[in-house]
């Protein structure tokens, strides 16, 4: 154990490590102020109903997907990440400073669409520049590094939400926003420090890992497995802050206690994944946080307190830090050498699952409530508890081809 804990010390000494951390705080950060109030902002400042709710998120996650895409593409390219990240990071400053502006909803859709949608690419564009600087170190380094990168992001989460809510109470949606926008802001200086690294072109391993040192699976099926799973965590995310004001009577408060306890309970499984990287199949706990998701919208929608939502967030945690941690080293074993176009593809399938959960939830909330929005949630990871089932079963053939199919189609 001593030796592990040295081990994670050591992240210190690897190229980049403290200013990409701090980058990583200070975007959790930011990324925590703005994201868990949007619901709130359109419902009770831009007065949405829940289906234009649901169309607002639902077009800003799309564009989120598309702008993501094609900077994906460049940055493997010639022109690297550190432009990408450092152009997305400027997007989403502006567009947070924009959405002070206007209550109108055309206005505020073309915001989302045109500035958020571009720094939805900072997330996996500030990760894959990471991962140019921490490969110098070593494999077994720069994955243990990612890992703990990770950390530093829902380490923000677990303070964020809740110092939202006090800036909400003192300077309203207004204060807020400007806050995330400086955060966002705060974010490029240590990226705009650190040296670019050349993208390297050497296929030293196949991308269909025809040399066995990655699991050979349906790209395609993989992937509508994360979006559904994307699809449910974003549901619920919507239905959470809506649920407990309303149907629970809490208030906003309670949200960002929540969401940070969660974040807080993240932290010592993510920190245990760098600890003991590699030690156990990042397949099959991925599927097994699928099944406890099952449980935990069940919970979300039986739950008579909030004592009990607050029970039920270390389930929350465990799936969250499998799937966010080892998600994102699962789609690079399944894309060697393709390290900006695997994150983004895994970050997309969030995406993806936040474009189609937009209608869809406000649609269902609309008719049943917030609350059989949960049960809607345990159905859709369900089914993906089910087709990685299908995809993983070891009587299943791996088709050596096709895997770009789904990179062009979606992400």
């Amino acid at each position: 154990m001593s030796l592990s804990f040295n081990a994670l010390s050591s992240l210190r000494h690897v190229p980049g490590f403290p200013q990409f951390s701090a980058s990583a705080l200070l975007l959790g950060t930011g990324a925590s102020f703005a994201v868990p109030y949007m619901p709130l902002f359109a419902r009770n400042e831009a007065h949405m109903s829940p289906l234009l709710l649901g169309i607002f998120m639902t077009l800003m996650s799309l564009s989120g997907v598309l702008i993501s895409t094609q900077l994906a593409r460049w940055s493997d390219g010639r022109i690297g990440s550190k432009p990408i990240v450092l152009t997305a990071l400027l997007g989403a400053a502006i567009g947070y400073v924009l959405l002070c502006t206007t209550h109108s909803f055309v206005p505020l859709v073309l915001i989302a669409c045109v500035f958020l949608g571009t720094g939805a690419a900072a997330f996996p564009q500030l990760f894959a520049f990471a991962r140019t600087h921490f490969s110098l170190a070593g494999e077994e380094a720069a994955d243990r590094s990612m890992i703990t990168l990770r950390s530093m992001f829902s380490v923000a989460w677990m303070l964020g939400p809740a110092a939202a809510a006090i800036i909400l109470g003192a300077a309203g949606f207004r204060g807020l926003f400007l806050a995330t926008a400086a955060c966002y802001l705060l974010v490029s200086l240590p990226l705009a420090l650190a040296r670019s690294r050349p993208v390297s072109q050497a296929p030293a391993v196949s991308e269909t890992a025809e040399d066995g040192s990655g699991p050979r699976r349906p790209l395609a099926l993989v992937a509508l497995c994360f979006v559904l799973y994307g699809m449910s965590n974003t549901m619920g995310f919507i239905a959470l802050p809506l649920h407990v004001t309303g149907a629970l009577h809490e208030p906003s408060s309670t949200v960002g206690w929540l969401i940070g306890l969660c974040a807080f309970l993240e932290i010592p499984f993510i920190l245990g994944f760098a600890l003991f990287s590699g030690r156990f199949s990042n397949e099959r706990l991925i599927h097994l946080s699928l099944g406890l998701f099952m449980v935990y919208f069940v919970v979300m929608a039986v739950a008579p307190s909030v004592w009990l939502l607050a029970a039920a967030q270390l389930i929350r945690a465990a799936v969250i830090a499998v799937t966010t941690t080892l998600g994102m080293a699962y789609f690079q074993e399944l894309m060697p050498n393709r390290t900006g176009t695997a994150l983004t593809l895994y970050a997309n399938t969030n995406s993806v699952g936040a474009v189609l959960s937009g209608i869809v939830s406000g649609a269902f909330a609309q008719a049943f409530g917030y609350q059989a929005v949960f049960l809607l949630c345990a159905a859709l990871t369900g089914a993906a508890f089910l087709l990685l089932s299908v995809i993983t079963r070891p009587q299943s053939p791996g088709p050596s081809s096709g895997l770009m199919a789904p990179v062009q189609a979606s992400k």
